[in-house]
């Protein structure tokens, strides 16, 4: 990583070509979820392949719920991710921001900034705000199966991959209608199936059926999840972690100001702020442009 956003008329479709390696390997791998460039750097930096886009998490840090969030606003928080960083990110793109005609467009435009794959849902759309207070809903099989065919037919990269998701498992608890489901995605041209709340003991019983599509587990919002190593013996080949950093994030603010609110002092440790001061510098990439700062000195005074 040379630390530096891209120039907007760089798109970075090596992601793609880094996504099909990784899974060419064969072995699980996991794409932490970031909401911004920063914290999409930091998980480039712990060394993970790949990193995740949530929908959820992108409107969170506006404030708002994915419900609320527009394609233009998920572009963007995409798209500045992708020039902060090498490796693939993996971006929700919900239920498509409308039908089949308006799925063809959301793929065309995270194609477009290089994302190395999306995600398109079986919910309703307008997303319902219920939703995220346990009332989901499910839209026509055959409805998402048209956005699916849309989605694959907007792209022009044949690298940058549709991920088919189903929450038919959280919504009937039917593992049968969960495994149709999946299997007329697959038909529309899914390149890989995400199930949520699909346990690896479920993965196991269905994957045989599922027709050698790459299966992606999504989790880490109600607890942390299974071990990878348990999750590759089930069958998935990536895992995705869209509510992890939030949570983090929100635990670590929180317990940071609040000595400072009850009782009139910070007591976050000096050589923890020193240790973050020198790694956000690297974080940021700014020593590339010191280095051309003292350079392009040196050389001014040189003429002098």
């Amino acid at each position: 990583m040379d630390g530096t956003f891209r120039p907007n008329g760089h798109r970075p479709v090596q992601g793609r070509q880094r996504l099909s390696d990784l899974l060419a390997a064969g072995r699980i791998f996991a794409a932490p979820g970031a909401y911004d460039p920063f914290t999409a750097r930091i998980l480039t930096d712990l060394g993970f392949p790949a990193v995740y886009l949530g929908g959820n998490a992108l409107a969170l840090q506006l404030c708002l719920g994915q419900p609320l969030a527009t394609l233009t606003e998920s572009v963007d928080g995409a798209d500045k991710i992708i020039r902060a960083i090498d490796a693939p990110l993996i971006v929700d793109a919900g239920a498509g921001f409308g039908d089949a005609a308006h799925t063809f467009r959301t793929a065309g435009e995270f194609e477009r900034i290089g994302a190395a794959a999306i995600h398109i849902d079986d919910q309703p759309y307008p997303k319902q705000i219920g939703y995220h207070y346990g009332h989901g809903e499910l839209l026509e099989t055959e409805l998402v199966a048209d956005k699916l065919e849309a989605a694959i037919a907007a792209r022009r990269d044949p690298e940058f991959r549709v991920i088919a998701r189903t929450d038919a498992l959280r919504v009937t608890g039917d593992l049968n209608a969960t495994v149709a489901r999946c299997q007329a995605y697959a038909e529309a041209g899914a390149d890989m199936l995400m199930v949520l709340d699909l346990t690896p003991q479920q993965c196991a019983r269905i994957a045989p059926d599922l027709g050698g599509k790459p299966l992606v587990w999504i989790g880490g919002a109600s607890d942390p999840g299974p071990h990878l190593d348990e999750l590759a013996a089930a069958g998935f080949a990536v895992a995705v972690y869209p509510f992890t950093t939030i949570a983090a994030v929100v635990a670590a603010v929180r317990a940071t100001w609040q000595p400072l609110r009850e009782r009139g002092q910070l007591e976050q440790p000096a050589d923890l702020i020193a240790d973050a001061r020198a790694r956000v510098l690297d974080l940021a990439g700014l020593g590339r442009y010191h280095d051309f700062e003292a350079k392009n000195r040196a050389t001014k005074e040189a003429r002098q």
